[in-house]
C-alpha cells in the first residue's frame, strides 16, 4: 500500500509522472496505478501517491487516508455502475458522477484536457520572469505543507529572502540588469533546494523556500548553503547578496500566519542588523532593529492630543517620553514627521510598556498595530540612512 509519509518526491515531479503514464494509456486506470506501483522512484519515495492521482484527475487536495477510501470507493462504484448498466464505464465517467451524486465535491465541473489542464495551471502559478512558483502558489504551498506537518507530527521550516540594496542596482545599473540579477539568484535557489522543497518569488526582489520535513538546525545548514552560493553571482565587478530569516514548526511557530509572520521578522533583522546574512527567528530578539530617530510625533486620543518626540523606532514599535498620563493598552493614532526628508507617516499604536522616570515624565514603549506597506518601506530606508 503506497501509503507512506513523503520524503524525495515534490508534487510536481510525482504529477508529472502520472500524466505521462497517462499518456501511454489514458483510459486504464489498472494500469496506472500499476506503472506507479512498479515505479521504483515512487517505491522509494513512499510518497503519498492515493493524493497524487486525485489531484490530477480533479484538483482537489485530499489527505492520503482519506484520498485512499475514495479511490477505492470510485472503483467500487464503478464496478457497480458497469454491473447495472451491463457495460463496461470508463473510470473517469464513474469518478465525475461520484463527485456529484455521491461524494458532493463537484457542483458544476468543467470538463477539460489534464495535460492541457496542468500546462495553463503552470501558467497562472508560474512567475514569468524568474520561473519559479507565484505568490498564490506559496500560500496554497504554505498551507498545505503546514496541514501536512500538523496532522503527521513533522517539522517544517520556511525560509524567506531578500536581495540586498536591489533598489540601489536598479537605480544605479538599470531595470534589466536588475531582472538578470532577478533571474540568476532565482535559478541559483532552484539548483540548490531539494525535489520536495517549494521555491517561490513572492515580491519585487523577495523569495521563499519552504522546506517539508526540516528543523531549524537543518535549514540554516541549507540556507547558508544557498546564501554561499548567491555570493558567487557577481555584476559590474560586485557580489550579490541576500539576506534571510528562518522559523520553524513546531518549534517556534503554531501556525501559517506564524511562520510567515516571524520569518519575515528574523528577515528584517538580518537586513537591519548588517544584511548578508540569515537569522532564524527567536522570540527573545526584537522583530526588527531600532534605530535612534527624533521625529516629530503627533498623538490623539480619544479626549486629547498632543507632541513629543520618538526616542527610537523600528518597524514593529517605536518608543517616546511624555509628561501625559497614559494608560497600558491604550490604542492611539500617531503621526510621526521627519523633518530632515519630509516623510510623514500615519499609524495606529498600542502602548504595552510605561515606565516613570523623574520630573513625572513617562517613558512609554509602543507597537504598531496599523502601519501599512507605505510606512514599513519608508522605515527601513531610513533605518539605513
Amino acid at each position: 500500500m503506497l501509503t507512506k509519509t513523503p520524503t524525495t518526491l515534490s508534487n510536481q515531479t510525482l504529477d508529472q509522472r502520472i500524466m505521462d503514464i497517462l499518456d501511454e494509456d489514458s483510459a486504464n486506470e489498472e494500469y496506472l496505478f500499476e506503472k506507479l506501483r512498479d515505479s521504483a522512484t515512487v517505491l522509494d519515495s513512499g510518497y503519498h501517491v492515493y493524493s497524487a492521482l486525485l489531484r490530477v484527475f480533479t484538483s482537489m487536495d485530499f489527505p492520503e487516508d482519506e484520498a485512499e477510501t475514495i479511490w477505492k470507493e470510485i472503483i467500487e462504484y464503478k464496478n457497480s455502475l458497469s454491473d447495472q448498466l451491463k457495460r463496461d464505464v470508463g473510470f473517469r465517467v464513474a469518478m465525475l458522477d461520484y463527485f456529484i451524486n455521491v461524494n458532493k465535491k463537484l457542483s458544476n465541473p468543467k470538463l477539460i484536457e489534464i495535460r492541457l489542464f496542468a500546462e495553463t495551471e503552470k501558467l497562472v502559478l508560474v512567475d514569468e520572469l524568474t520561473r519559479l512558483y507565484n505568490r498564490r502558489h506559496f500560500q496554497n504551498s504554505l498551507q498545505r505543507e503546514f496541514k501536512q506537518a500538523k496532522r503527521y507530527n513533522l517539522p517544517l521550516s520556511l525560509l524567506i529572502i531578500d536581495i540586498d540594496n536591489f533598489k540601489k542596482i536598479n537605480d544605479t545599473y538599470g531595470h534589466p540588469k536588475g531582472d538578470q540579477i532577478l533571474v540568476s539568484v532565482a535559478t541559483t535557489i532552484a539548483t540548490n533546494m531539494r525535489l520536495e522543497d517549494t521555491a517561490c518569488r513572492i515580491g519585487g526582489e523577495e523569495f521563499a523556500v519552504i522546506l517539508p520535513q526540516t528543523n531549524e538546525p537543518s535549514a540554516m545548514i541549507a540556507a547558508q548553503k544557498l546564501l554561499e552560493n548567491i555570493r558567487q553571482i557577481e555584476f559590474e565587478n560586485e557580489k550579490v547578496t541576500v539576506s534571510g530569516g528562518i522559523v520553524s514548526y513546531p518549534d517556534k511557530a503554531n501556525s501559517v500566519e506564524q511562520l510567515f509572520d516571524f520569518a519575515d521578522r528574523a528577515l528584517y533583522f538580518a537586513k537591519y542588523s548588517g544584511k548578508n546574512r540569515v537569522i532564524a527567528y527567536s522570540p527573545d530578539k526584537r522583530g526588527s532593529l531600532r534605530f535612534e530617530a527624533n521625529f516629530e510625533l503627533a498623538c490623539k486620543l480619544t479626549d486629547k492630543s498632543f507632541k513629543t518626540i520618538s526616542k527610537n523606532i523600528s518597524v514593529t514599535g517605536l518608543a517616546f517620553e511624555t509628561t501625559e498620563h497614559i494608560n497600558l493598552n491604550d490604542f492611539m493614532d500617531v503621526r510621526l514627521e521627519d523633518h530632515l526628508t519630509g516623510h510623514l507617516i500615519e499609524a495606529k499604536i498600542k502602548i504595552v510598556r510605561k515606565e516613570i522616570t523623574t520630573n513625572n515624565t513617562f517613558h512609554i514603549g509602543a507597537e504598531f498595530i496599523e502601519l501599512g506597506h507605505h510606512g514599513k518601506e519608508i522605515l527601513r530606508t531610513l533605518s539605513t540612512r
